[in-house]
């Protein structure tokens, strides 16, 4: 494959890394926002429980104690939920960072070819140059040899 279809190649292959890295990050800042959800409602919970405490040692009626139980288990179901949506963004989280970090290995390799290719170009050139430096040199000295 020539010098410019792989540097084409890398170029492709480096937005595609681009975006599979934008994606990982936004699939990390979705956990951390699902985190901090759980969070806001475990201290919901913590606070409604307080409230009942305190409702409780003033007195509080059957039905009035029933209607607090009952938010109580409303909030410990929306926190399950929250826990099951965070282990699957966790998922999320470990099979985006795996696909950007092979889309990486892909790059570099790709990168690592055209540093080879370039080296293999130079090599030629160098090789090249050196047969003509030689040639001219050799026949500057036959040349000499002459007109002696």
């Amino acid at each position: 494959m020539a010098l410019k279809q792989l540097e084409l190649v890398l170029k492709i292959t480096n937005d595609k890394e681009e975006k599979l890295r934008m994606e990982y990050l936004k699939s990390q800042q979705y956990l951390i926002e699902n985190r901090e959800k759980l969070t806001g409602l475990s201290e919901f919970r913590f606070d409604y429980m307080k409230q009942l405490q305190l409702k409780g040692e003033a007195g509080l009626s059957g039905a009035n104690y029933s209607h607090f139980q009952s938010f109580i288990t409303k909030i410990e179901n929306a926190m399950d939920q929250q826990v099951q949506v965070i282990n699957t963004a966790k998922q999320v989280v470990a099979q985006r960072q795996e696909i950007w970090l092979e889309q990486q290995m892909k790059a570099k390799a790709i990168e690592k070819l055209i540093a080879k290719k370039q080296a293999l170009k130079t090599a030629k050139l160098n090789k090249a140059e050196q047969i003509d430096l030689d040639e001219l040199t050799t026949n500057q000295f036959i040349q000499r040899q002459r007109q002696l």
